[in-house]
């Protein structure tokens, strides 16, 4: 039985995955929303290539929150140009009918994190980025 859409951003926004800060992390990258509120802060460790460890914190509404949970845990493991690949509409999907008014708090995490390999690989002295929305 496929669970309601509803139910998943609750799910994830209740007992989101990888939620906290990494000690040391290769890259910290962060983002907000002035309009609505939402704040992101990832951190990630990157070895070889490739997304070793990622966890975010911050603060926003409960699609925001669940929509981070979702591709932090998705991209966890797979390569810089994987986590790169993955596109709005593949996330949009795993959270359910996002209405478009919300459409920017599901996508916050995954521009962030999605700039930060960018900005890392052009610089990878670099450690924190400020992504402005």
């Amino acid at each position: 039985m496929k669970i309601p859409y509803a139910e998943i951003i609750l799910e994830e926004y209740e007992n989101p995955k990888n939620l906290g800060t990494i000690k040391k992390p290769t890259i910290t990258a962060s983002a907000g929303n002035p309009i609505c509120g939402d704040r992101i802060v990832v951190t990630m460790k990157i070895k070889n290539k490739k997304i070793e460890e990622i966890k975010f914190s911050g603060d926003g509404c409960a699609i925001s929150i669940a929509a981070a949970s979702i591709i932090t845990e998705k991209i966890k493991g797979k390569t810089l140009n994987e986590a790169k690949k993955i596109k709005d509409e593949e996330l949009l999907k795993e959270l359910g009918n996002v209405i478009q008014t919300r459409v920017k708090c599901a996508l916050i995490s995954k521009i962030t994190i999605q700039k930060a390999i960018e900005e890392w690989e052009k610089n990878p002295n670099k450690k924190e980025i400020e992504i402005i929305l």
